[in-house]
């Protein structure tokens, strides 16, 4: 690990000199708001969204399209996507602390964190380059201008792994005006300092310049009250206790951007960004803890022994020991068994545009590199019996060329092609139960390497026709070729882990696929208030190759291969702007069949958790989606929106039992002429994960003038999602039962924004919800679950600076 406490000082001072600057004059005079205030008291002026990989008003766009904008997601402290995800409709967010890193949802859409060959059903872009890893949502986000949330398959526009949607995130660009802000927070739950803030305007008169920043120092929300005890297998070696701290997840992070706009001439511009991100925290899986369902109420471990300090509630308290030294030594990763979590993230995106008479041409060059290094003990208890170190890497290579036509005629078109290079090494060295490998003078159960290497190339083509002046249909294609080769390796392997693949044997495995995505869409226009429109879509997961953390020698090329996600369907749906653009009303249906959704389930015959990779038959989901935005006043607004989604499987009888399952509850061999061949349970007719029937919120904002020359803000929201199932085998633990989540706050400064202090509050009903559960294996109790869960209350004092 590099030096925590430099890093420390360095945050610490960046945030303590913004919150000095913060709460004190403004710096300089703020910049002129009277059009965007002309634009408010008429309506809510034109939101311009890109759902099309064009320029679009919110209104007008033929898409279901959720737009966050940079104000919403800063009162709501969401510098990160899964706080992102609270703000919008059928939307969940969740980091993992293994495989791809997240689960990411829409309309009970997603895939499992836990294998880290998966890519995810959710495309996340970022300033106009996409990703298909999870661990993608470890960035956090900072001086940002909008996130855009499109619902349902969007493969003509954004290629594969969008079947569920797409996350569009942007940064603020440069700006030919000079202009800046400074904050400086502090958050008491978990005793956040942060600071963030920006300078934008002119280096020439044609090239603008913009740097941003974020820092932050955080001691955690969870209690780590691990005591120091005799060891469990041997003990005269005393556990190490809570030896990476009584807080977690307790962290620094620094991020900086910069940001260049090129104009030389009014039909040619080039943008440049960069954005480096570090993340340092004292635990890799510092949101998860383990808690207990049914009769249970003293957690116990490999089937016996109780848990000094340990409970069954999820309370925010936990028994999460170290490892002692003497079982890291000579093991990749380990840090001498103190637990640990360093990421950095480097991500370049250059943009080229250029306009001619009658089309447009976009380059978009995307390079993107994360090291990602960790240990964690996971078996959830102060003894850490069952530990693992890992190290993540990931390089992404991409050019995306798009040439657009704007013909005064009936007829335009849009064509465009796609290719991308990414190489991703995967280390893991797990240690189970302290058995000593004097081939490799350690306790690692089993060393690996591998290296997965892929490369994606598609073409698309959509023309559009203008059958009457309210009337369009628009439709194409996009060709997909995808690639994949992995190598894997066991550098070596424990006493009691020989059946694992041989050491030094490399296992090869290829994966090749071609796919083509059409769509169509028919949208009626009758004035710049009304669009209705009914589109045909499809879209498709990559499928590849399996990349387990415990490769078993019975692997071969074909077993570790899983098919690739497909999804068609049709949605259609109508967006009003009506009492002279201060409501607007946007309304949208769908119904979606998914083939071969890819499920990793948990294998728990055993002490070591292990995953298996399949492809599930066969899903529907449907439902209708409404959202109500209403200027009621110049100084108060309301919002709405409503989620009612149906997401089953329609035939699935070959998964995975849960832990401790039995006949009686539908764990049965799955040939029912051999009773000892593998067991698996008819999920059939059941709801998807992460799929609740009914999400809603309401919320508003009101600015009174209460005291001449200040302007006054009171913000409030509430979200509510129904129940869902948070495991992959429909484990009774796995069950999250509904729950509210409340934002709040209050805003007072200049009337020209020069200066502003806030008191913020997220989740004020201070949920704690699941995302992802599985049984607590090590434990030996069916009823003892380990959940991954949200961040819970926060409470922050804010000011903000503005020039």
């Amino acid at each position: 690990m590099e030096d925590l406490g430099m890093k420390r000082k360095i945050v610490a001072l960046l945030c303590g000199t913004a919150c000095v600057f913060a709460s004190s004059q403004a710096l300089a005079q703020a910049a002129d708001d009277s059009d965007e205030e002309a634009a408010a008291s008429s309506g809510f002026g034109d939101i311009i969204v890109t759902a099309r990989k064009r320029d679009e008003t919110l209104q007008n766009v033929p898409v279901a399209v959720t737009a966050i904008g940079g104000t919403e997601i800063a009162d709501t402290l969401a510098s990160d996507l899964t706080k992102v995800a609270e703000l919008a409709p059928q939307v969940s967010i969740g980091e993992g602390g293994s495989g791809t890193g997240a689960v990411i949802a829409i309309r009970g859409i997603s895939s499992s964190s836990s294998d880290a060959g998966f890519d995810q059903s959710v495309l996340v872009e970022l300033d106009g380059v996409p990703f298909s890893r999870g661990t993608i949502i470890g960035a956090r986000l900072f001086d940002t201008q909008n996130v855009q949330v499109l619902s349902g398959p969007q493969a003509l526009y954004f290629g594969k792994n969008s079947p569920a949607g797409v996350i569009s995130i942007n940064s603020a660009d440069p700006t030919f005006s000079l202009e800046g802000y400074l904050t400086g927070g502090y958050e008491f739950t978990a005793d956040q300092a942060y600071s963030e803030g920006a300078v934008s305007g002119p280096l020439s008169s044609t090239l603008a310049a913009r740097f941003a920043f974020r820092a932050s120092t955080m001691k955690g929300w969870t209690r780590n009250v691990a005591p120091v005890v005799p060891g469990l297998l041997d003990p005269s070696v005393p556990t190490a206790g809570a030896n990476y701290g009584k807080r977690m997840p307790n962290s620094d992070e620094l991020a900086g951007r910069v940001s260049l706009l090129w104009e030389p001439e009014p039909t040619f511009s080039a943008k440049l960004k960069f954005t480096v991100n570090s993340v340092e925290a004292n635990t890799g899986n510092g949101n998860s803890e383990p808690y207990c369902i049914g009769d249970t109420t003293e957690p116990i471990t490999l089937g016996q022994f109780p848990l000094p300090g340990a409970d069954c509630e999820a309370n925010r308290v936990t028994s999460h020991g170290g490892v002692p030294e003497v079982y890291a030594r000579n093991a990749r990763f380990a840090n001498g068994g103190v637990p640990y979590l360093d990421k950095i993230f480097y991500f370049g995106v250059l943009e080229l545009n250029k306009s001619f008479d009658n089309f447009d041409i976009a380059l978009t060059s995307g390079y993107y590199d994360e090291d990602i290094k960790l240990m964690n003990t996971t078996d959830w208890s102060p003894y850490a019996n069952i530990w693992a170190a890992a190290r993540y890497q990931y390089t992404l290579l991409s050019q995306e060329i798009r040439v657009s036509t704007s013909f005064d005629g009936p007829l335009n078109f849009m064509v465009g092609g796609y290719w991308e290079y990414s190489k991703r090494p995967f280390d893991n060295v797990p240690e189970i139960l302290h058995v000593y490998n004097p081939v490799a003078d350690n306790y690692v159960s089993a060393d690996m390497h591998s290296d997965t290497k892929g490369e994606y190339l598609s073409a698309f083509a959509e023309v559009s026709w203008k059958i009457l002046e309210t009337l369009e249909l628009s439709g194409g294609a996009r060709w997909s070729r995808d690639t994949k080769k992995l190598d894997q390796v066991n550098l070596s392997l424990g006493p009691n882990f020989q059946y694992l693949y041989p050491v030094g044997e490399h296992f090869l495995a290829d994966y090749s696929d071609k796919h083509v995505s059409p769509e169509v869409t028919l949208t009626w226009r009758p004035n710049t208030d009304h669009t209705a429109y009914v589109a045909y879509k499809t879209g498709y997961k990559s499928g590849g190759i399996s990349n387990p953390f415990l490769l078993p020698a019975t692997a071969t090329p074909e077993s570790v291969l899983f098919r690739p996600e497909i999804a068609e369907g049709f949605e259609a749906g109508y967006k009003a702007s009506l009492m002279g653009g201060t409501l607007r009303f946007d309304f949208n249906v769908y119904t979606y069949k998914y083939d071969d959704l890819q499920v990793v389930s948990a294998d728990n015959s055993g002490v070591i958790q292990a995953f298996n990779l399949t492809n599930a038959a066969a899903s529907r989901v449907k439902g209708v989606q409404a959202s109500l935005n209403w200027q009621a006043t110049d100084t108060l607004r309301f919002n709405g929106n409503l989620g009612l989604n149906s997401a089953k499987y329609t035939k699935f009888n070959t998964a995975q039992c849960y832990n401790g399952q039995t006949a009686a509850e539908g764990c049965l061999p799955a040939d029912p002429n051999n009773p000892n061949s593998i067991k698996v349970q008819d999920l059939s007719g059941t709801r998807l994960v992460r799929a609740p029937k009914l999400t809603f919120s309401f919320g508003g904002d009101y600015s009174p003038e209460l005291v001449s020359g200040l302007k006054t803000t009171i913000s409030a929201s509430g979200s509510y999602s129904g129940d869902y199932q948070a495991s992959t085998d429909n484990a009774p633990g796995g069950r999250q039962k509904a729950y509210w989540i409340v934002n709040a706050a209050l805003k007072v400064g200049s009337e020209d924004g020069a200066y502003e202090l806030a008191l913020l509050g997220r989740n004020l009903t201070n949920s704690y919800y699941k995302l992802q559960a599985y049984a607590w294996t090590a434990a030996g109790n069916p009823d003892q679950y380990v959940g991954f869960w949200n961040r819970p209350r926060e409470v922050a004092l804010q000011g903000t600076v503005r020039f």
